[in-house]
């Protein structure tokens, strides 16, 4: 028999951030007998397994097993499964052209999400679009066959578009969408004619059995496809649909003689759908209109020509040409060029960026004034621009609490409606006396009216959505309304100091020699840091201005939070804080000089000292009054430089508390510190640059990443992104949140409202079918209205 060895997943675990789940988690999952070795971080919310090592044992089925576990201990999390070796799964993208019904596509999305071979799926009502994945050796269309069967049967109807890669449809989609609504619209206009000519003839008292006609004409031209739904609904079994409870008070309606309201209320109903989906069609465009950064096309130099090609058939290390007034459509280096750019699309910057030879030029920006020739560095997959509009169009799928809430309470708000209106229906005229069966049927046929819940599952997510394409506008990424939603309750924000609040910039202010020439000291300083990639030693490098040959230096070792140690010219030398001098015993004489202090000690003798000074950044001190103003209770700043430096910035910029002297993990203890202080609907964010503060952002319940232009490692670390360098966007991103929140929650209070109203004075006899058709498409069409306010 063969060797055998165990098998190593990696699992993370997007918003996790209950440390006693992940303990709850973390034991359950490690006594499970396939698996080996279990470990949960709770800092960087990933899951490390080894399976077993047996032939019987079907590692997909442990994972999903495990899945299953995490998902019943803490539902909600977003999951991903990171494989041994990079694995290219296969992803599918279906646009449902048609699909209007927000509950129906929630109940797609679950069965989808369900499936076997689906790895990962997601339906993003909005844009009306399914995106799945299944595993590279799994056979992509069976699984696409079996998807379309499933949104047939549950949304008969619907015009399906399949793309099997990153080929563009949305021309054709739109195309299709406008035909389908002229169609809707020519069946309402004639459907309203005839309407109004049936009124006539009732008011004017020509009652006959020719009106009645005309009724039942307008009944099925307007609402046949409702009927055709709800009979093919109803052989499936699927009684709660919106199509059936329409259909079956309606019908009821004709049957007990109410002919005119009951085909008014279809006509009304009708009407209120069509405009419903242009509301939503309306907003949609407003949402994608502002990540029109997709380019189209990208001009590749093939030798002494230009073939223009779609951005995925270029490659790295291909040249691409982009003239003035063209989308950059892959990140790469100039090679040849000098123009002004507009990264605005990015930013949210409307001032222009000058860029040349040896700069970088993101996909995303917009060429203005000259010719550029590039040389592409990513393919259009990792392009900055692909990662921003994933992030946009993919966030729809890390749910806020408050669209979970929705989503529960609709699977069982529609039954309890319609268990209400078969009681009112039927039991009165068993026990009251003498109450009529047909005006107790009537009103339960109110009650199924309004039992839909589409205004709240449809504005809802439309909100959120609509929140997160807001802040894409002014360069902020935020990445689900998970996070969106947190951002509302952030009554701390803790700042990392170095490029964050300050610039980045470090420069040489003063240069104090002890025993040596200034020049002296300038150079061992400069060697002993010649190696290093921190900013402060990059400044003392560019001060020396003579070049170094790295051959002289013999030895070198840097000492995190400490400083460095070299051997140069059998010199040895070190360079630090005081806490390197002191640990090697040097006798120096601290300064109390403002600025981070670099003590240099050649042979064991102390030779001096260098300060070096970093900016504040000019929107600095505006931020952190904007955050106190928009209702942040504390502003917190974490530092590695020393005390001194610290809290001179922390007076002038008005932080309430500085935390100095820490190492890379002291930060993560501080921001624990931070959090025991907290109640528990109280959250915290952290502001860093997202590359070396990965684990605190990690932990923090908002994560924010500044600064973020082209670096994908800060894309990836945070929750939310900044895509320049403003603190002042945090108190932007707050401001967008609490607005989205208090529009999510007057929709939810209006449709609730109303719609409890009308079931109250239904069941008392009171409230029509006009007030009911109401309290259905009207609230949600003013829900959907009111979700688009988000944008402003």
């Amino acid at each position: 028999m063969g060797a055998c060895s165990m098998s190593k997943k990696e699992i993370i675990l997007g918003g996790l951030n209950c440390a006693h789940c992940a303990e709850v988690i973390n034991e359950k999952v490690s006594k499970l007998e396939e698996i080996e070795y279990c470990n949960l971080n709770f800092i960087n919310k990933k899951l490390t397994l080894e399976i077993a090592c047996d032939s019987n044992i079907d590692e997909d089925l442990v994972i999903k097993k495990v899945i299953k576990m995490i998902n019943d201990i803490e539902p909600g999390l977003d999951i991903k499964v990171l494989r041994d070796e990079k694995i290219n799964n296969k992803k599918v993208e279906i646009a449902l052209g048609g699909l209007n019904c927000a509950h129906c596509g929630e109940e797609i999305g679950n069965k989808v999400s369900k499936l076997d071979n689906v790895i990962q799926s997601n339906l993003n009502f909005i844009s009306k679009k399914l995106t799945f994945e299944v595993a590279k050796n799994v056979d992509e269309k069976l699984v696409t066959e079996e998807i379309i069967k499933i949104i047939n049967d549950t949304e008969p109807g619907l015009d399906i578009k399949v793309s099997f890669s990153d080929t563009k449809t949305k021309k054709e989609n739109k195309e299709e969408v406008e035909i389908s609504n002229k169609g809707d619209l020519i069946k309402l206009i004639i459907g309203s004619i005839m309407y109004i000519f049936g009124i006539f003839q009732t008011a004017t008292g020509f009652e006959s059995k020719f009106a009645n006609i005309v009724f039942l004409m307008v009944y099925l031209i307007v609402g046949y496809d409702v009927l055709l739904k709800a009979l093919k609904n109803a052989s499936k079994g699927r009684v709660f649909d919106e199509n059936f409870l329409m259909s079956i008070a309606t019908v009821g309606a004709v049957i007990i003689g109410e002919v005119p309201e009951a085909v008014g209320v279809m006509l009304f109903y009708k009407i209120g759908e069509y405009l419903q989906d242009i509301a939503v069609g309306k907003s949609r465009k407003s949402i994608t209109s502002l990540m029109q950064i997709r380019p189209d096309s990208a001009n590749l130099k093939v030798g002494s020509e230009i073939k223009v090609v779609s951005p995925e058939e270029v490659s790295i290390g291909d040249i691409i040409v982009v003239k003035p007034g063209e989308k950059i459509p892959l990140d790469g280096v100039v090679v040849d060029g000098f123009s002004m750019v507009d990264t605005s699309a990015l930013t949210g910057e409307s001032v222009l960026r000058e860029i040349g030879v040896g700069e970088s030029a993101l996909s995303g920006f917009i060429n203005k004034n000259a010719l550029l020739t590039i040389e592409v560095t990513k393919e259009f997959g990792e392009s900055t621009v692909s990662k921003i509009l994933d992030l946009v169009e993919n966030a729809s799928s890390k749910k806020s609490k408050t669209e979970n809430f929705i989503s529960k309470f609709a699977k069982y708000y529609t039954p309890f409606v319609l268990i209400s209106a078969m009681v009112i229906a039927f039991i009165p005229p068993l026990v009251v006396p003498n109450a009529e069966f047909l005006d107790w049927f009537y009103r339960g046929l109110v009650f199924l009216v309004v039992s839909c819940p589409c205004a709240l599952v449809l504005s809802i997510p439309l909100s959120f959505f609509s929140g997160i394409g807001n802040s894409s506008k002014h360069g902020i990424l935020i990445k689900g309304s998970n996070y969106l939603e947190a951002l509302k309750n952030v009554d701390t924000v803790v700042f990392d100091k170095t490029g964050t609040l300050t610039k980045g910039v470090f420069k040489v202010t003063k240069v104090s020699p002890v025993g040596i020439s200034e020049k002296e000291l300038i150079e061992y300083a400069a060697y002993a840091e010649a190696n290093s990639n921190h900013p402060i030693a990059k400044s003392i490098v560019n001060y020396y201005k003579e070049s170094i040959d790295l051959e002289k230096i013999t030895y070198f070792e840097e000492i995190a939070a400490h400083g460095i140690k070299v051997k140069y010219n059998d010199l040895h030398i070190l360079a630090g804080n005081d806490k390197l001098m002191s640990s090697e015993n040097i006798l120096y004489f601290p300064t109390d000089d403002i600025g981070t202090v670099v003590y240099i000690a050649v042979n064991g003798a102390y030779r001096g000292y260098i300060v070096i000074s970093d900016e504040i950044k000019e929107d600095s001190k505006e931020a952190i009054k904007n955050l106190k103003l928009s209702g942040v209770k504390e502003v917190v700043m974490l530092t590695g430089d020393n005390e001194k430096v610290a809290n001179k910035i922390a007076n002038e910029l008005g932080i309430d508390k500085v935390y100095s002297n820490l190492l890379p993990n002291e930060k993560v203890d501080r921001l624990e510190d931070i959090f025991k202080e907290k109640l528990p609907k109280e959250k915290v964010a952290f502001v860093g640059d997202g590359i070396n503060d990965a684990p605190v952002l990690a932990r923090a319940d908002v994560g924010i990443a500044m600064g973020a232009l082209g670096s994908d490692a800060a894309i990836e670390a945070a929750d939310v992104v900044l895509m320049t360098d403003e603190p002042s966007k945090i108190a932007k991103a707050i401001e967008i949140s609490r607005k989205t929140n208090k529009i999510v929650w007057q929709n939810i209070v209006f449709a609730l409202g109303v719609k409890a109203i009308v079931l109250i004075l239904s069941a008392g006899g009171v409230a029509t079918m006009w007030e009911a058709i109401f309290a259905d498409v009207g609230v949600a069409l003013i829900a959907v209205l009111n979700a688009m306010r988000v944008m402003k």
